[in-house]
């Protein structure tokens, strides 16, 4: 068994996915032992097979379909031989030394804890991958902003090596495999975005706890595949707007549950409403037009969730109509797939 599986979902963010695995590949196997496994959710067998041959000590597996991050992931950690494992995007770089870092305190951390680490941009701009659970007060930026001022939130605690927020990015997560299996794996009824703060909602539901180091940190340069065209902008868009909704379905309830699912709607027709606008006067600008589309694809989302009484994203596999989408993407896929075997 290998101390560590390293697992990566990747979906054509081949550029970033290179420098990834080149930072991987430099660290050497002098103090823990580790497999990389990268999964691919796109049909892109060609540039998959060319990057087995690039790195043909890690492992490769190609999805059937792009089911979603959470997928993904359990896909990878389904095929790990590790004793603790590494959610790790395609867009960051990473040292022996964090990975050392984050390993040593995993080994120490109680049961059902997930370890995580600073963010830097290539710039040197550090990133914030952490943050609260989602409350009426921290729905939408400027409400999180004033109840901040008013001291209505509270900041984290933390000490001179270590953060604990309510949750950290998927960006960067480790678990042991023991841990990972308790918590209950990633949650698929998510697409993507908020399956990470849903993990680790249950980790400290089952008394885990949610560290970040401060002493340590890797390279990340968020975008890749979620921002290389129009098409894709609009869907992320949309999706989080979706799993936001889906995050509070799973974990609230009552009126606290009602009140959120209503201020999301009322924020998302109106503002959303308002933001395309511009797209509707300068349609041939693609930037404003994004706005317009997300705004249109939120409209038919919540049509068919209350026909379909669901807040689950259409993409994703747990919802009560995917069986034919997957069984269309199985069959379209499987044709590609046999065209480049």
């Amino acid at each position: 068994m290998k101390d560590l599986s390293i697992i990566v979902v990747n979906y054509r963010s081949w550029d970033m996915l290179t420098q990834c695995l080149d930072s991987l590949a430099s660290i050497p196997a002098t103090y823990f032992s580790f497999e990389v496994i990268v999964v691919e959710n796109s049909s892109q067998v060609e540039k998959l097979n060319e990057f087995r041959g690039l790195f043909p000590q890690f492992n490769f597996i190609l999805n059937s379909g792009n089911y979603g991050f959470a997928n993904g992931n359990n896909l990878g950690a389904a095929n790990s031989n590790g004793k603790y494992l590494l959610f790790l995007n395609p867009d960051t770089m990473v040292s022996e030394r964090t990975l050392l870092a984050m390993l040593d305190q995993a080994k120490v951390s109680r049961a059902n804890s997930i370890i995580s680490c600073r963010q830097l941009r290539a710039n040197g701009v550090e990133d914030r991958p952490y943050g609260d659970f989602p409350s009426p007060l921290s729905l939408f930026g400027w409400t999180t902003t004033l109840a901040k001022a008013f001291k209505l939130i509270a900041k984290p605690l933390q000490s001179d090596r270590f953060i604990f927020p309510d949750w950290v990015s998927g960006s960067v997560m480790m678990m042991s495999k023991m841990s990972f299996n308790s918590i209950g794996k990633w949650n698929e009824r998510f697409w993507m975005y908020y399956e990470d703060v849903d993990l680790c909602r249950r980790a400290k539901d089952l008394g885990g706890v949610i560290v970040v180091l401060k002493n340590v940190a890797l390279v990340h340069n968020p975008g890749g595949s979620s921002r290389s065209d129009t098409e894709i902008k609009v869907l992320t868009k949309t999706e989080i707007l979706i799993s936001h909704h889906e995050y509070i379905s799973l974990h609230e309830n009552g009126l606290k549950e009602v009140l959120m699912h209503a201020l999301l709607i009322l924020n998302n027709l109106v503002l959303g409403f308002i933001s395309a606008i511009p797209g509707l006067i300068l349609f041939s600008n693609k930037r404003l037009m994004v706005s317009n589309k997300v705004y249109l694809k939120l409209i038919n989302y919540y049509f068919n969730a209350f026909l379909q009484d669901t807040w689950i994203s259409t993409r994703s596999l747990k919802h009560p109509e995917s069986y034919r989408f997957r069984i269309n993407v199985d069959k379209n896929f499987s044709a590609i797939r046999d065209d480049n075997s």
